[in-house]
């Protein structure tokens, strides 16, 4: 039986802990398969078949869905011990990109579903996942329908520091342009909201891929349109 790899900590990956979900079952670790994934590699694409669903091992992966037009919506960011791909139909709903290079894996769908029925541990996990994804989704209705573009940034980056518990050199492992596939602007916009935040002293910057808060409350204010940044 093979022995599953621990999920990691490190320092250039964000972690959701509250979805790091211990998938040690037996019957899981017989089944599982290890990838390793470079950054900028596709795992799976809109439309394919799904007969796996993943978890993150290291690293930070992206799902999206590219338009008609060309233009992409990513859907949402996936950090370590976090599951993804995991979809109610046979085929997969978004394409899946690593972001940093990763160590992802993967369980037949079958075996997975039959362990969390069987499983009041990893079934308490597998709700406790749907359960936040779901508040996540309604979350981003309300962004991506009645929020500014300060706020949407604003809100994104609470959101990581809630996932990094601490609000001091947190990590943005996405680009600018993944943030704004996200959020519903386009990648000036986005820019342009960072630089005013910096520019009021609301965040701090020392390089592009670290920010700190100093004062998490008025960035909340604004994420909640109580504030402003001018």
């Amino acid at each position: 039986m093979p022995t599953l790899a621990p999920l990691l900590q490190s320092e250039d990956i964000f972690a959701t802990n509250e979805l790091a979900t211990d998938l040690s079952e037996p019957r899981l670790a017989a089944a599982a398969n290890v990838r390793r994934v470079k950054a900028g590699e596709t795992l799976y694409v809109e439309g394919d078949a799904a007969p796996f669903c993943y978890q993150i091992v290291s690293g930070v992966v992206k799902e999206y869905n590219t338009l008609e037009d060309g233009r992409r919506q990513v859907a949402d960011f996936y950090g370590v011990g976090e599951l993804f791909g995991i979809s109610e139909l046979d085929e997969q709903l978004h394409t899946a990109e690593a972001i940093t290079d990763c160590a992802v894996r993967s369980y037949p769908r079958d075996v997975f579903m039959q362990a969390v029925a069987t499983s009041p541990t990893l079934s308490q996990h597998f709700l406790d996942t749907l359960m936040t994804r779901l508040h996540r989704a309604r979350e981003r209705i309300v962004l991506l329908g009645r929020m500014s573009a300060i706020q949407r940034v604003t809100s994104f980056l609470l959101r990581l520091v809630s996932e990094q518990h601490t609000a001091q050199n947190v990590r943005l492992m996405m680009s600018r342009q993944d943030m704004a596939d996200h959020l519903g602007l386009t990648i000036e916009t986005v820019c342009r909201a960072l630089t005013d935040l910096k520019k009021r002293g609301l965040i701090v910057m020392p390089s592009a891929r670290l920010f700190t808060i100093p004062d998490e409350d008025i960035l909340d204010d604004i994420a909640h349109g109580f504030g402003s940044v001018h």
